[in-house]
């Protein structure tokens, strides 16, 4: 490591504990009603937004070929972390809460349709190894990143749907789409991890 290098990563990890330290003190002090609120708020928001990012990552540097993490970059992900769980809680604590619905249930039932039938198609193609889909000096095929990719847009977009009252008789309505969907989910998820089983023998044991 040269001066240089050893001078970034002091500063990078000086600041970093501050940003750190400011967090773990917004966490710890204690709050009242609304700021155990703004916490629940800010937490939740962070942790999501933090999650997608490290993954988002991952498959960028699985689709480049490179796997190695640095420190910089563990520390700069626990930056993003704190720096988004401060930034959402204080903007609570002022009366701005930040929240994304869409009221067309269609639009949304569409998409989550569509990313399962994609995920379903793909997860058949990747078993059967169609050459069309790999990437070279890649550590992922592009079916299996796309499929990824879906799972997390149905994930997201669960939380998308619109929060409203409903009486018994659309409650019960809404719980029998919900279980449907379900089970696709619980379909598509359960044929995909047969499938990988499936490959890891025939790629370790078998071939």
């Amino acid at each position: 490591m040269t001066n240089l290098e050893s001078i970034s990563f002091v500063i990078h990890l000086l600041v970093s504990i501050m940003i750190m330290c400011v967090y773990i003190i917004t966490m710890v002090t204690s709050k009242d009603e609304l700021e155990e609120k703004a916490q629940s708020d800010a937490l939740m928001k962070s942790n999501l937004l933090t999650i997608v990012s490290i993954i988002a990552y991952v498959l960028y540097k699985a689709v480049i070929g490179n796997m190695e993490f640095t420190v910089h970059t563990i520390l700069t992900f626990t930056n993003i972390l704190c720096v988004l769980y401060l930034f959402f809680y204080f903007l609570y604590i002022k009366g701005i809460r930040i929240s994304f619905k869409i009221r067309n249930i269609k639009i949304l039932n569409t998409v989550c349709y569509l990313s399962t039938a994609i995920s379903s198609i793909l997860i058949v193609l990747g078993i059967f190894k169609v050459k069309l889909f790999e990437l070279p000096s890649s550590f992922i095929r592009l079916d299996t990143l796309v499929v990824i990719i879906n799972i997390i847009i149905v994930s997201l977009m669960i939380g998308l749907y619109p929060n409203k009252k409903v009486n018994r008789q659309e409650y019960k309505d809404l719980q029998k789409t919900s279980n449907k969907l379900s089970k696709i989910v619980y379909i598509v998820y359960g044929f995909f991890i047969l499938a990988l089983v499936v490959y890891c023998i025939y790629r370790f044991y078998i071939k």
